[in-house]
């Protein structure tokens, strides 16, 4: 039987104001009382990771909600924007690179070129294709964003030392290269696709 290195904190004792222990200390203390023999310790990153990138995601999401934004749609034109010159990427590049359904994709462009920030030109080495391009408006606005997008970011890590951020990026890079070799697009985004047509 595998158990864990060592228990994790009695969840009992935490106070209302804190003192280092978080809900995933408390959820393996739960699991540990009525599971002993389950090893939880993965709940430490996994769980972690994703209690976090809820925080993340609401934080970057109120940033960019003051200039009418979600980071859905921001995600496609600061792709484009850095791109470079003429700021163009096909549809395809677009959504491999972005980790999104086509059908997703598809959805957010006609969203961003109704609203003037992209237009959709021919493609001149496909003569039936289309590449998405970056409008002068939505150049302008990626310009307006960045800075504050890329401040709140670093906010958000802000209780890190600098060694602190270095060794997780490290280990971040290091589990992501795993997924991205095997999956360009998370299975996540394939599931809530179907979902979706299963509801129609």
């Amino acid at each position: 039987m595998h158990r864990p290195d060592s228990d994790p904190p009695d969840p009992r004792t935490v106070s209302a104001t804190g003192d280092g222990r978080d809900h995933v200390d408390r959820v393996r203390e739960q699991w540990r009382q009525e599971r002993p023999d389950i090893d939880t310790s993965p709940m430490e990153i996994v769980t972690r990771l994703g209690r976090v990138a809820a925080y993340f995601d609401q934080s970057i999401n109120d940033v960019l909600g003051r200039y009418g934004l979600a980071r859905s749609h921001w995600d496609v034109l600061a792709s484009l924007r850095r791109a470079g010159p003429p700021y163009e990427l096909s549809p395809t590049e677009l959504y491999r690179g972005l980790m999104r359904s086509s059908g997703a994709m598809t959805n957010r462009l006609r969203r961003l070129e109704h609203a003037g920030l992209i237009r959709r030109v021919p493609d001149p080495g496909d003569g039936r294709g289309m590449l998405v391009q970056l409008t002068s408006r939505g150049r302008r606005l990626v310009d307006d964003v960045v800075a504050e997008h890329m401040e709140n970011e670093r906010d958000l890590i802000e209780p890190l030392s600098p060694r602190e951020r270095r060794e997780l990026a490290a280990h971040l890079r290091k589990l992501a290269r795993v997924f991205e070799q095997t999956s360009p697009t998370p299975p996540q985004q394939a599931a809530a696709s179907r979902h979706r047509r299963h509801k129609r």
